[in-house]
């Protein structure tokens, strides 16, 4: 039975090994994967099932036995198992660190598990960094300018102020305000990222 990729059958690869599969050709040499990893189904047999991985970015053909069907809706927050946003893994709430606080007053834990939050955050700032940066840091109640939006405010009254800076080398860049700063985050700091973003929006603009 062929599904395809983007729909709901969901499953939970409970083994660690398969068989990468590229446009249909199965690789010769099993391949790992992390442990409870979660895909959609493309294919399936009596004995094996053909999954996309979105957290490896491949497909791999397991063995059935080693796969158990997977409600997403039953993951997340309110149940004991979370899919983090970057692996896709699936891992008790404990292996994701509390974040913000909701509406209610409730602690929210971040999408992406401990792990994974390591590889985004990359290389913290020395102390050496930190103190270089501070001589530089916008005034409280200044009138400041956020150098990348552009947006004037005072410093940290109406305009949070935030330290940006290049987790791949762990040096300080520059002041940035909050949404900027978050905005550059959730790209990773990736120049590959903020090139789609960009092709993306001229692709949309050109098209009208």
């Amino acid at each position: 039975m062929l599904n395809r990729i983007g729909n709901d059958n969901w499953i939970l690869c409970t083994g660690r090994l398969g068989f990468a599969c590229s446009d249909g050709i199965r690789e010769p040499i099993r391949s790992s994967f992390p442990p409870n990893s979660v895909g959609v189904i493309e294919l399936e047999t009596d004995d094996e099932v053909q999954v996309f991985l979105p957290g490896q970015r491949t497909s791999y053909i397991i063995p059935t036995v080693e796969t158990q069907p997977l409600n997403v809706a039953e993951t997340g927050k309110g149940f004991p198992n979370t899919i983090c946003n970057r692996c896709f893994v699936l891992k008790p709430e404990t292996y994701f660190a509390r974040n913000q606080t909701d509406a209610r007053g409730n602690k929210t834990r971040r999408p992406s598990c401990r792990q994974c939050r390591l590889e985004i955050e990359g290389r913290p700032l020395s102390r050496a960094e930190k103190a270089a940066a501070a001589a530089r840091r916008p005034r409280k109640g200044a009138l400041w300018q956020c150098p990348l939006c552009r947006k004037f405010g005072i410093a940290d009254i109406n305009m949070p102020v935030r330290l940006d800076h290049d987790r791949h080398r762990g040096l300080a860049r520059s002041y940035l305000c909050d949404s900027c700063n978050t905005g550059l985050g959730r790209f990773m700091n990736g120049e590959n990222l903020l090139n789609n973003a960009i092709a993306y929006v001229l692709d949309w603009e050109n098209s009208r």
